[in-house]
């Protein structure tokens, strides 16, 4: 029995197979057209093939680690409405690679034309003009291949028929090898210029010469690396993906396509679970996908006799290390470096045609820790080396349980050519064999990857992106269109996005359901409420006596703060979750909010009341300076972030109740940061217990005290006591400056702010009662005080309907809230966001792992 993906409609429910590169990235695009995705992994952690592992304190990129064609990921990341460098640290390697031969001989590839030609003469002068021939032949293959076929659906015969001409006019039946041959005479520029398909798992002997674009793509678009590796990239995808509403279900393995009437209905997963969804996108190896996921399912071409006619990509064999105290050594060897072996030719022959391992090899070898410190322990390397070797679906199919370690040590010697006496440094190590490849990756034969881009295994004749054995099956990744290779499997998400419409919008209550007056739904406005009565009871109790058109937007506005707050504060990556958040933001002001009640409520509230977009991001704004571990040096730093979590929640109460009036939303702000001084006052003690602070550390400093010694044995003494009594003066003084504002507010909402103002500074009353003690206790009201507050409150708000307003209600705003009050008296929304607080989010973006620190809001 399908058992549903809970809470979303079921005509925009997607299910994405396998969390790689090509699956998240499809995710994205999915994310963006409005579906409910749920991508689901057998691996621990996103990434696939690009994904890492961290053994001994070395982290080593398992697959992909050269990034070319960045464009890609801006195009994919601009469909999300988003930055990709905002997201990613991607450096420029200069030079991209050197090619080392036996000989001694070395050639240093970079993006400059006439550095290239030199490089070139100083090789073989003869073979100048032919390389600059060469360029112009790539560059002719870029506009067909790349331009031209790579972002287009190729699953109609009839795209193909239309590029024959052109393919025609270009030779693409003449091999990579054989294009490089007829240039260049040189037997190591041949090679340099045409082992490039190697990358993608093609036969340079074999492989259309449509593949020379590669050596255009380095030279416009370089190579880069992007700090943290490959796996930041899919880590920033995921976090892209979890933001849209998507849901990233890892540790589990899905076990068949389940096919009902030629169309998907969903999948089994290896414990038995079924999930049901109209739309199912494959990022598994086209050959897993048909031959193992559809195994029950009737398939029409791409049956097991085809599958087993079809050529496969070579086998990997690659051999992570680490060491230590090297980092000063080998100062000659770069990012970057291929290690030709004496044959080339015939080593090809060996490992694709008869599928033998060779005695001799080619090497490429990664050292990510020249660029990227952080991938070794300090002094250390990271490396890896691997070399193309049979997959297993040959013949004479290797045993590597036996092979993998003579092999490797046959890898070292080459290695000590390049390393020399790094065997004696070795601290960790790590080996991937082509049965790695076929457990881990479930790829068929243990290729590396997928099936061989030869011309009649490319565009229409692979796999395409579009099933023709399942209606609402897609295909992405590297057995698919366009292919191989990062920025082919990207690519393959964009062709995707081609393929599948927008997803129908979400429908509007029918019938039995109603809507409030601001469209929130009766069923969202109840869990918002429910929020609050649990986690904000002091909000709670003045709230009641807010009228009906302000308490429900107040409810749904409460209820998405406290979401906010319980995400930074329990989340173990608060880093993360703050990127959610902002996620969050994005698709609410979008009018696309993710599936769940209070973000339901929040965009209603948004749209209905026009609600600036600087006011939330100023509550985003101090959920990332917590998470990025910040301390406050003054008590107008401690103000700075109270506008932030606090007062930029007044000023949306303010929008609330239409209150533009500059003069009201400073003193609304006064109250914010003055409940939220109240709070850190209270909760001194509870914060220090978890590694938090919020004292200015100036104060701290005048008592002898630093924040470590602070933090390390938190407790109640004079020093203590005299800064939460200058902190709870200071709330004092801007309560009494918030109370001339209340009369600006709507008559029905003046009782429930004063009963919130008095509420919130009978807590520091009770700080008082204890002495200042906020360490050894934590001050709590009792619901009959509330009551005799609220009480107190009904005579002070039928005050404001007779008392004049005194002149600190025209008192300017503080420093530290006038962008507040700027942003929520304008009536319509600027054109731009905050810079600050988009930098800010950059800035946190950019981390890795965020450990940072938890809060508290009013």
């Amino acid at each position: 029995m399908m058992q549903d993906v809970p809470d979303t409609a079921a005509d925009t429910r997607a299910i994405v197979i396998g969390a790689g590169l090509g699956g998240l990235s499809a995710a994205m695009r999915l994310g963006a057209k409005g579906y409910a995705v749920t991508v689901i992994d057998k691996l621990d952690r996103v990434g696939g093939r690009g994904s890492s592992i961290t053994q001994g304190g070395h982290r080593f990129d398992l697959g992909p680690t050269i990034v070319t064609v960045p464009q890609v990921y801006d195009k994919l990341w601009a469909a999300c409405g988003r930055d990709f460098h905002a997201d990613v640290d991607l450096r420029p390697l200069t030079p991209y690679y050197e090619i080392r031969w036996p000989d001694g001989s070395v050639f240093r590839v970079t993006g400059d034309t006439e550095e290239m030609a030199a490089e070139v003469a100083r090789l073989s002068p003869g073979d100048v003009k032919g390389y600059r021939a060469f360029l112009r032949d790539s560059h002719a293959r870029y506009k067909l291949g790349f331009e031209g076929m790579v972002a287009r659906p190729m699953h109609s015969i009839w795209e193909t028929v239309k590029v024959l001409p052109q393919f025609a006019k270009l030779r693409a039946d003449r091999s990579i090898l054989g294009l490089a041959k007829a240039r260049v005479k040189d037997e190591r520029l041949r090679m340099a210029l045409s082992f490039h398909p190697l990358f993608i798992g093609g036969d340079p002997r074999k492989v259309t010469s449509i593949y020379a674009l590669v050596s255009y793509l380095e030279k416009e678009f370089g190579v880069h690396y992007a700090m943290g590796g490959v796996q930041a990239i899919a880590d920033a995808m995921a976090h892209v993906v979890r933001g849209q509403g998507g849901t990233i279900r890892l540790n589990q393995q899905v076990d068949r396509i389940t096919v009902a009437g030629g169309a998907a209905q969903g999948v089994t997963l290896k414990d038995g679970q079924t999930l049901a969804a109209p739309l199912v996108i494959s990022n598994a190896d086209a050959g897993h996908t048909y031959g193992t996921l559809l195994k029950d399912a009737p398939r029409r071409r791409w049956t097991d006799a085809k599958l087993k006619r079809r050529r496969w990509s070579m086998g990997l064999f690659v051999w992570y290390f680490g060491t230590a105290g090297t980092r000063d050594r080998w100062a000659d060897v770069g990012h970057h470096t291929i290690l030709s072996g004496p044959r080339y030719d015939g080593l090809l022959r060996d490992i694709f045609h008869h599928g033998k391992l060779a005695e001799d090899m080619s090497l490429y070898v990664h050292r990510p820790s020249v660029t990227d410190p952080s991938v070794a322990p300090p002094g250390g390397d990271t490396f890896y080396a691997l070399s193309p070797v049979p997959h297993l679906g040959h013949a004479n199919s290797i045993d590597w349980q036996a092979e993998k370690l003579r092999y490797r040590d046959k890898v070292a010697k080459v290695l000590d050519t390049l390393i020399p006496g790094f065997r004696d440094h070795l601290t960790t190590d790590l080996i991937y064999t082509p049965e790695d490849f076929r457990d881990r990756y479930l790829s068929p034969h243990g290729a590396g990857f997928s099936l061989e881009p030869r011309i009649l295994q490319s565009a229409y004749f692979r796999p395409h992106n579009i099933s023709e054995e399942a209606r609402g099956l897609y295909l992405v990744g590297a057995g698919t269109h366009p292919g191989a290779g990062v920025p082919g499997v990207v690519s393959s998400a964009e062709v995707l996005g081609q393929l599948i419409p927008d997803a129908p919008p979400c429908p509007r209550p029918q019938d039995g359901r109603r809507m409030t007056a601001h469209g929130i739904t009766p069923a969202d406005l109840d869990h918002c409420r429910r929020v609050i009565r649990t986690g904000s009871l002091s909000f709670h109790a003045a709230s009641r006596l807010l009228p009906t058109s302000v308490r429900d937007p107040a409810l749904a506005l409460y209820a998405f703060c406290r979401l906010a707050d319980d995400e930074v504060d329990e989340g173990a990556d608060k880093t993360s979750a703050v990127l959610r958040l902002r996620d969050r933001l994005d698709l609410a002001y979008a009018g696309r909010p993710r599936n769940a009640a209070e973000d339901r409520a929040f965009a209603a509230i948004v749209a209905a009341y026009d609600m600036p977009r600087a006011l939330p991001d100023a509550l985003l704004e101090g959920l990332a300076w917590d998470a990025q571990h910040r301390r406050y040096a003054t008590l107008s730093d401690v103000r700075a972030y109270s506008a932030r979590v606090a007062a930029a929640v007044g000023a949306m109460m303010c929008v609330l109740m239409q209150v533009r009036c500059a003069d009201t939303l400073a003193r609304a702000c006064d109250l914010g940061v003055a409940m939220q001084l109240t709070n850190i006052a209270r909760d001194v003690g509870e914060d220090a217990r978890e590694g938090r602070l919020y004292l200015p550390t100036d104060w701290l400093a005048e008592a002898g005290l630093t924040p470590a010694a602070f933090l390390a044995d938190p407790r109640p003494g004079p020093a203590q006591r005299l800064m939460v009594r200058r902190l709870l003066a200071e709330a004092d003084h801007l309560y009494r400056r918030s109370e001339a504002g209340i009369a600006g507010l709507p008559r029905r909402a003046r009782l429930g702010i004063w009963a919130a103002r008095l509420i919130y500074d009978g807590i520091g009353g009770q700080v008082r009662r204890q002495d200042y003690d906020s360490i050894s206790r934590r001050a709590r009201t009792s619901r009959l005080q509330k009551l005799l507050w609220i009480g107190q409150a009904t005579g002070l708000t039928a005050a404001t309907f007779v008392m004049p307003r005194p002149a600190v209600m025209y008192a300017p705003p503080l420093a530290e809230v006038a962008f507040l009050v700027d942003a929520a008296g304008r009536q319509t929304r600027p054109a731009r966001r905050s810079t600050a607080v988009l930098d800010t989010l950059a800035e946190l973006s950019r981390r890795e792992t965020g450990h940072g620190q938890g809060r508290q809001s009013a």
